[in-house]
């Protein structure tokens, strides 16, 4: 009997890539000094930090940024704030009333969990930041953002202390 061995295949390599490069900075996380804030997690961006979306009304539409920050001492808590960026609509509704409400849906890998951010308001000039404390646990973690309205969400692979 012969056994016969395979070549590995792209997506085999791609997902050994991405392990090491989450391992390098997994190991870039504990050195030098804890900051005296949280900074933004190193993270691999599947889909970009950008959520398009519609809004509550009137065809409104445009972009909420993602960021993510984490800080060593405080393990297991990722720090996200979403910033909207400038809505626009369509119609005499919009024009009567150009503020778009729309809330964001953040869930992670383990342990499988949904949490919904508290409103974010949006009009022509943008919006105010919102930022939400989620209590994800340490590790490596695969999180998703989005709202309920039709989206382009957000991904992440990301590296909680």
């Amino acid at each position: 009997m012969t056994t016969t061995t395979r070549p590995l295949t792209r997506p085999v390599l791609a997902a050994a890539a991405l392990l090491l490069t989450v391992l390098a900075a997994a190991a870039g996380l504990g050195a030098g000094t804890a900051s005296a804030r949280p900074t933004e997690a190193p993270r691999l961006a599947i889909a970009g930090d950008d959520i398009w979306t519609v809004g509550n009304h009137d065809n409104c539409r445009g972009p909420i940024r993602v960021s993510a920050k984490t800080d060593p001492r405080q393990p297991g808590k990722v720090f996200i704030t979403y910033r909207p960026g400038r809505f626009t609509g369509d119609g005499p509704g919009w024009r009567r009333n150009p503020s778009c409400t729309m809330r964001v849906r953040a869930n992670w890998t383990f342990p499988a969990n949904l949490r919904t951010s508290a409103p974010i308001v949006a009009g022509p000039r943008g919006g105010k930041a919102v930022t939400q404390v989620l209590r994800t646990g340490s590790g490596l973690q695969g999180m998703g953002f989005g709202t309920a309205f039709p989206h382009k969400p957000v991904s992440y692979y990301l590296l909680v202390p």
